[in-house]
């Protein structure tokens, strides 16, 4: 009874030690991304040693020596081919993780996460006797339990992609009316884009910042068709193909931004209107459900609750 109890505390305290290191990670790649973003947007020698200077020089050691671990884990153990590592390296970008550090730190939790999961599961079938319905059924679950785990960054990358995406959809339209207008009065693509920019910011961060991040590149950079790739990378959705392809087409044939802009504008408020229809007609299908399980029953209490009572009064008199 002992040593079962040790072994479920040595298993709780590497299951904490492994969320302190999942917990380090992400903070270290969220530093290092927003710290490189600024430094080369800027240029500036002092505001990137500023940006940079975030902690204690032991702490930055520290970091440092989690990311080489990690780099040597990930180096060692190979798991994923250079095919599905350019996909996930897009899917990270799209999510948001944009550090080089990122894909470091994806390939050591898609390793890690398998077998910490598995050894929670052992811990809880085993030690808590949680399941107890046999051997194959609780060698069942500790497999399952482990399938979970290696799908766990999978899914927090996902989660995080969509509601990314999510955000940029729902903004991306007033983005677009905002061009317009800044188009139709007189202001250059560049000098339209820094002023939807700034408007943005008020509203969605994360559209604000995709498009500051666009228009920075577009200054800085000679190819300014690089930089409109790199904002279909980071946020690959239709609307940003066509506002891609609209600026291409416009610097290649001269076409007036303001024309190309509002016949964009009124396709992607059209499409806006369209998808809140469509949520509105699934909401009849949605609602039965809950109306049947919770509204309904409350509602018969309430309608035929008293005539069931008088009724109950009237037999029990008669007796």
């Amino acid at each position: 009874m002992t040593s079962m109890n040790s072994a479920v505390i040595l298993g709780l305290i590497a299951f904490s030690v492994l969320l302190a290191v999942a917990a380090g990670a992400m903070w270290i790649i969220d530093r290092h991304g927003r710290a490189r973003r600024i430094a080369a947007a800027t240029g500036n020698a002092a505001a990137r040693a500023r940006v940079v200077k975030t902690g204690p020089r032991e702490q930055q050691q520290m970091n440092e020596g989690l990311l080489n671990f990690m780099k040597r884990a990930t180096e060692s153990f190979s798991i994923m081919k250079d095919r599905q590592i350019r996909e996930t390296r897009l899917r990270l970008l799209s999510a948001g993780y944009r550090s080089r550090d990122a894909m470091v730190v994806y390939s050591f939790f898609k390793l890690v996460s398998p077998l910490a999961a598995m050894i929670g599961g052992m811990l809880a079938v085993y030690g808590f006797n949680m399941i107890g319905k046999g051997p194959a059924l609780d060698l069942a679950g500790v497999l399952g339990i482990a399938l979970l785990g290696s799908k766990l960054p999978d899914i927090v990358v996902s989660n995080a992609r969509q509601k990314r995406l999510d955000e940029v959809r729902k903004a991306f339209p007033d983005a677009l009316d905002m061009l317009v207008i800044c188009a139709e009065a007189g202001l250059s693509s560049d000098a339209a884009l820094k002023r939807v920019v700034a408007e943005t910011n008020r509203t969605s961060s994360i559209l604000g910042a995709e498009l500051e991040l666009t228009a920075m590149e577009m200054n800085f950079s000679p190819d300014r068709r690089a930089a409109l790739e790199n904002l279909l990378q980071r946020v690959p959705l239709p609307a940003v193909t066509a506002f891609v392809n609209t600026m291409l087409q416009a610097e290649k044939y001269g076409t007036p931004l303001a024309r190309a802009f509002k016949v964009l504008a009124n396709e992607q408020r059209t499409e806006r209107m369209l998808r809140a229809e469509e949520k509105a007609g699934r909401l009849p299908a949605i609602m039965t459900v809950p109306m049947m399980l919770f509204i309904l029953p409350a509602l018969f209490i309430v309608l035929i609750g008293p005539a069931a009572l008088d009724i109950m009064d009237k037999f029990i008199g008669m007796q």
